[in-house]
């Protein structure tokens, strides 16, 4: 199986524990659902991208996250996403961030 392979059967076994409500069929070859779960850093279906992923590297390998990947997302689009202030005013991520620090220095 390619890496791709192998984390979308990972995102579909996250979806499917998420919702098992949801019909969601597709098929897990014998042994790839155990080789996961059988892992010591293995934290459940619904945690994939959560507490725990696998590396491009090797697809195969539990490894723990130290950071969720939505959490990780948001910490980047907030590097780069334009801010629009209370005033109005529209300026860079960088800039706002330094004004919001040096407002909390002012007010403590």
């Amino acid at each position: 199986m390619t890496p791709i392979q192998v984390k979308r059967l990972l995102a579909l076994l996250k979806a499917k524990a998420e919702k098992p409500e949801k019909e969601i069929i597709f098929e897990v070859p014998e042994g790839f659902k155990e080789s996961f779960e059988n892992q010591k850093n293995f934290r459940g279906w619904i945690n994939y991208h959560v507490t725990w992923d696998v590396t491009r590297e090797d697809p195969w390998v539990v490894r723990l996250r130290t950071i969720s990947l939505v959490a990780e997302w948001h910490r980047e689009l907030i590097k780069l996403v334009p801010v629009i202030s209370p005033t109005g005013e529209i300026m860079e991520a960088e800039e706002w961030e330094k004004r919001s620090h040096s407002t909390q220095r002012q007010e403590s």
